[in-house]
């Protein structure tokens, strides 16, 4: 089996994928949709159609186009037999009979379609009828995306990502937590809360702020906020980093894309996590907070029906407006928050390990 994977390699998704397929002896190739650079076996770069590719990004409009125009060519030069694309785009329309000659398969992160208007819903499902398989990464969004497309039943399938930080968050789990902080440059003392997971306007920073501001000064007093911003929508991390600088508020902007050891320092240095996405699918980041035991923060209008049914320990809002509120009162009360947080460890190893998650995504490419 010859695989190539498109997707974005600033996120863990496609690349931990390509990691853990090689790792069982398949070849694999991942394209990086954003810059076409071109990942090979053991992560050899090929900036091939980077390189022709580069002139014509930052034309607005029409570097689209091109982009697609490469990606055609690519498919076309190399022999591949099957094309997975991870976060489903009309623009593939372009290159649809270039696809169609090949085994390809549509994943879907959950975003790219709760958050895809009906007119391009429509326009896509040209896409999916031709696609030979459609991909989940649980059974809410498959079902959401079903009952909008009823005819794909026999091609839908749930394939979770596996979370390789779990293995670096259990490397280190027992690391002085003090030593941890001093790396990341959290305060020793003060309890860490932290606000999202990327730079996203999706995340909602802004309405995370304004409750943040809401908070007794008493409490206040006693925490470090830390914002991850590695990666997303940099109009709108430069947004936040504006709003933040006018508060009074004790804080820590993450910056630089983190790997391997510094993610999972982040997960085990902090305490409290807040995801207020407005729509989400199946939050790996969130997983992550849970696994290294952090009270999380999260509205109930999001689909974790699975953390519900597994027994999964979190805490839930029914509005973005109850979030000072809550915060609040886990911060005078946190010894008896974290009671529980312990149960999470294995119920999360077992939905999110790569091991336990690997063999879905073999059977899909294989059948």
């Amino acid at each position: 089996m010859r695989l190539l994977i498109i997707a974005n390699s600033t996120t863990v998704f496609g690349k931990e994928l390509k990691n853990e397929l090689e790792d069982i002896g398949e070849h694999v190739t991942l394209l990086d949709f954003e810059s076409l650079k071109l990942f090979r076996d053991n992560f050899i770069e090929d900036m091939k159609y980077f390189n022709i590719f580069f002139k014509y990004k930052k034309i607005p409009k029409i570097s689209m186009f091109f982009r697609m125009l490469y990606i055609r060519k690519l498919i076309k030069e190399n022999d591949f037999d099957i094309i997975n694309i991870h976060v489903s785009r009309w623009f593939y329309l372009l290159i649809l009979p270039t696809l169609m000659k090949k085994k390809f398969i549509i994943t879907f992160y959950g975003s790219d379609f709760y958050r895809t208007s009906n007119f391009i819903k429509n326009i896509q499902k040209v896409i999916y009828t031709k696609a030979d398989r459609i991909t989940f990464t649980n059974p809410i969004t498959k079902q959401s995306f079903l009952d909008y497309y009823q005819e794909f039943y026999e091609k839908s399938y749930v394939c979770r990502f596996g979370l390789k930080t779990l293995d670096f968050i259990d490397k280190n789990r027992y690391k002085d937590r003090g030593e941890i902080k001093n790396i990341l440059g959290y305060s020793q003392d003060k309890i860490i809360i932290t606000c999202g997971y990327n730079a996203t306007v999706a995340q909602q920073h802004e309405i995370i702020i304004k409750n943040l501001l809401k908070i007794d000064k008493k409490a206040l007093n006693k925490i470090q906020f830390i914002f991850p911003l590695t990666y997303g929508d940099n109009s709108n991390k430069k947004r936040i980093r504006t709003i933040l600088k006018d508060t009074n508020l004790d804080y820590i902007i993450l910056e630089d894309f983190l790997y391997t050891d510094e993610n999972a320092y982040i997960k085990l240095a902090s305490d409290i996590m807040v995801n207020i996405l407005k729509t989400d699918s199946f939050s790996g980041s969130m997983q992550e907070f849970l696994y290294a035991e952090n009270i999380v923060i999260t509205g109930s209008w999001l689909p974790y029906d699975i953390f519900d049914k597994e027994g999964i320990y979190y805490q839930k809002i029914d509005s973005e407006n109850e979030l000072s509120i809550k915060l609040e009162n886990i911060i005078n009360n946190i010894d008896e928050y974290k009671e529980n947080l312990s149960i999470n460890k294995n119920i999360i190893y077992k939905l999110s390990s790569w091991k336990n998650n690997i063999n879905s995504w073999k059977d899909i490419y294989a059948n």
